[in-house]
């Protein structure tokens, strides 16, 4: 259940889905792993068509805090083998949306404005 809030409150869509979450209470931080579907196929903005994951990487995105806590997104991300032979990365469709996120209101601010 707990996936599914969290695939729904991020825009991630099939074929990506949450493999796991991490929850530290005394580090303060929140790392969401995000996977995709075995035998997906990625479009890539330098070729028509779509293509197999040739390999992937693991990216870290930093994401607004869940609360007082750090959020990080853990992505495997696809290398796709385009048809000129040349291997190139998928950013994920969702990835974008997180690009302007950057968490600048400490909790005392927070805490004033709520008080007014």
């Amino acid at each position: 259940m707990s996936n599914q809030i969290f695939e729904a409150a991020l825009g991630i869509v099939n074929p990506w889905y949450i493999k796991g979450i991490d929850f530290d209470a005394d580090r303060k931080s929140l790392a969401i792993q995000i996977d995709f579907v075995a035998g997906s196929r990625f479009a890539h903005p330098s070729a028509d068509g779509v293509h197999p994951a040739h390999d992937t990487q693991t990216k870290r995105y930093r994401h607004l805090n869940f609360f007082q806590h750090e959020c990080y997104l853990e992505v495997r991300v696809p290398r796709v083998k385009l048809p000129d032979g040349k291997v190139a990365l998928v950013e994920p469709s969702w990835a974008g949306k997180l690009s302007g996120f950057i968490d600048h209101t400490p909790l005392c601010d927070s805490l004033a404005i709520s008080k007014r």
